[in-house]
């Protein structure tokens, strides 16, 4: 039997596969091609997995999804980390954070954020601690010729972290809209994952209300807990605008109704800002994304009760 019959074709997984592409091609550009590896051994973690649990059902097939979730999870992690730990999380996002809850269509939470967390939580250490700047704009052909970008060119804080500890960003807010900045393979270009977003509302293969409500959240409550400061620059900065276009966007974990849905993006945003200003961890999104999709049950069932409470108040 061929891979390829092993495999559920999933029309718009693959649309989100192709979003990602320029993303992983500018992370090859400013790491060198160990960027490439990162994600190769994330994705063939995550289809062992799923096939490992799927392997003896009659007809089943490995969904189209895994590589999204596969792709997703090693593009928020740092250039430096190791391969067997992309793997490790693939394995704990695709075991914990789907199959154990039914497989595609039945988790409650975004598996690629759930194996990230796995991963930041228990390996913080080469998670936070150390990065490599990129390859600049003007060093072409960058990383393309290199395997990796190499220890010599290794700094200390993202931007979010030098936020954290008060120092003036070394980046302009151009390298850092533009992704030429030190971060995650994939978190670093607001451009292209804005270009990315934009590709998916046309296709129709993300909706728009999650993505604005926590972008509208972020920037206001940027605005209220970080007086001052530039609430674009926060938002280019760190993991929330990747977030905002791949991970609220799930349509697995994402609530239904659209009232749920603007509710969701607010509190996503909102306890992201909360997270990054008073908690020890510099990035909040994968935290409160977390907590949102565990909250929101309870909500979604709360409005659904309220028609109800209404009609017996008025008697009927």
């Amino acid at each position: 039997m061929k891979i390829k019959d092993l495999i559920l074709k999933q029309a718009v997984m693959n649309k989100v596969l192709y979003s990602l592409t320029p993303l992983l091609i500018f992370a090859i550009y400013l790491y060198g091609w160990r960027a490439a590896a990162v994600v190769a051994v994330s994705n063939l973690a995550a289809f062992a997995t799923e096939y490992l649990f799927i392997r003896n059902k009659k007809g089943g097939k490995v969904s189209m999804a895994v590589f999204v979730t596969g792709t997703l999870l090693a593009m928020t992690l740092p250039p430096t980390i190791p391969l067997w730990m992309a793997a490790l999380g693939s394995v704990v996002a695709v075991a914990f954070g789907k199959m154990v809850f039914g497989g595609f269509g039945a988790n409650p939470f975004n598996p690629a954020i759930l194996g990230r967390t796995f991963i930041y939580v228990s390996f913080p250490q080469q998670m936070t601690v150390s990065w490599i700047k990129p390859f600049m704009m003007n060093s072409f052909p960058g990383g393309f010729v290199r395997w990796s970008a190499g220890s010599a060119l290794q700094t200390s804080a993202t931007i979010m972290g030098q936020f954290r500890l008060k120092l003036v960003p070394t980046s302009t807010f151009l390298d850092t809209f533009l992704g030429f900045e030190a971060g995650s393979l994939g978190e670093t270009s607001a451009l292209l994952i804005i270009l990315a977003g934009i590709y998916l509302l046309i296709t129709k293969s993300a909706k728009w209300i999650p993505m604005l409500a926590t972008l509208g959240s972020i920037i206001v409550f940027n605005l209220i807990f970080y007086p001052g400061e530039n609430p674009l620059y926060m938002l280019c900065a760190g993991g929330a605008l990747f977030g905002i276009v791949f991970m609220v966007t799930d349509p697995i974990s994402q609530p239904k109704t659209v009232s749920a849905l603007w509710i969701f993006g607010i509190l996503t945003g909102f306890l992201t800002v909360f997270i990054r200003r008073f908690s020890l961890f510099a990035e909040g999104f994968m935290f409160a994304l977390l907590i949102a999709n565990s909250v929101m049950p309870i909500i979604e069932h709360g409005l659904k009760s309220l028609p109800k409470k209404e009609a017996v108040q008025n008697g009927k």
